[in-house]
């Protein structure tokens, strides 16, 4: 019997062991990579850097991220990622420099304990995300302004402890009623607009208020403006509101903006001597001798904006010269600046 030569081994088994160890060096070297990477995206930044910024660089975790050597860091951002978890910020709630923390379009479902331990901060933007409550930011007694826009929040709440906050925005969220609002008494920045709030409520402590703005929402009625004192602008566009009423207490109010509303005649504004923008477009005006009634004797009057209405969609070669003979004192109908 003759000894047959031991046969070679198959081509593609010792590549396939070949390529198993190598497959396991590239995991290796890929998982290392990856670290590398993620240091790299703060090498440039030195220890005592006051602001570190990594907007849109398509981050999914905070993992691996050394935010702790940054002992003097005051603004801290990620604009524009895909986070959907920040509980590594929490090794950050020791550095009382940290005021300012921006979340802006991420994928955040809900404020977790990484942002919730940073007590601290002064300015909150988290706003883009997918978050469903108001809840985590109740610790943050610091906080002066405050951004939720554009998320899936139903109710407003949990805010009666930040009685600093100045600015608060919660627009294009799915809030049908104002409210618990109360406490927040240093409060000068109001922004609701892009909900389903149906009346104007519940904001009578809000005594600083300057700035109040609930564009786009199911308004009818302009109402329960009598203690805000303070107002200078009111943003009412894109709501069902039929008239200017109840606006005898807002005597310093520069901007009303009551554009695509259903007012088919101005009152309510003879009063108000310190306005100087009026913005009425696409509503259904069509007497010029009404808009001289109600704002012939507003001398701070400048600007204007009365276009699709009746006035001008019915003599459109007339109606800036007869505004101009109408209201001499203002200097800009629309968008386009007065020639006299």
């Amino acid at each position: 019997m003759v000894d047959l030569p031991a046969a070679d081994p198959p081509a593609d088994y010792a590549s396939a062991s070949e390529s198993e160890g190598h497959g396991s060096e590239h995991s290796e070297r890929s998982q290392h990579a990856k670290e590398e990477k993620e240091d790299d995206l703060l090498a440039g930044f030195a220890d005592d850097e006051a602001s570190v910024e990594l907007m849109h660089s398509r981050l999914r975790s905070l993992e691996g991220l050394s935010f702790e050597r940054f002992t003097e860091l005051k603004y801290l951002g990620f604009r524009q990622n895909l986070l959907s978890d920040t509980t590594p910020l929490a090794s950050l709630a020791n550095v009382p420099t940290l005021k300012e923390l921006d979340l802006y379009d991420n994928r955040l479902k809900r404020v977790d304990s990484g942002v919730a331990a940073l007590t601290q901060l002064e300015y909150l933007d988290l706003s883009f995300n997918n978050i469903r409550a108001i809840e985590g930011v109740d610790a943050m007694i610091d906080l002066r302004d405050l951004f939720f826009v554009s998320n899936k929040i139903q109710t407003i709440e949990n805010l009666s402890r930040l009685a600093l906050l100045r600015q608060l925005e919660l627009g294009a969220n799915r809030i049908r009623a104002i409210q618990n609002l109360d406490q927040l008494e240093c409060l000068e920045e109001l922004y609701l607009g892009k909900n389903k709030i149906t009346r104007l409520e519940n904001l009578g402590g809000l005594r600083k208020l300057r700035i109040l703005s609930i564009q786009s929402n199911r308004i009818t009625r302009i109402e329960g403006l009598e203690k805000l004192e303070l107002l200078e602008e009111l943003y009412l566009s894109h709501n069902g509101i039929e008239r200017i009423e109840n606006l005898e207490a807002n005597t310093r109010l520069t901007i009303l903006d009551v554009t695509k509303n259903r007012i088919a005649e101005l009152s309510g504004i003879a009063h108000l001597q310190q306005l100087e923008d009026l913005w009425a477009s696409g509503n259904q005006l069509a007497s010029f001798e009404n808009i001289e009634a109600a704002c012939g004797s507003l001398s701070a009057l400048r600007t204007v904006y009365f276009e699709f209405n009746p006035i001008q969609l019915t003599q459109p070669a007339n109606y800036r010269r007869k505004l101009m003979l109408t209201l001499p004192q203002i200097t800009q109908i629309d968008a386009t600046l007065c020639r006299r």
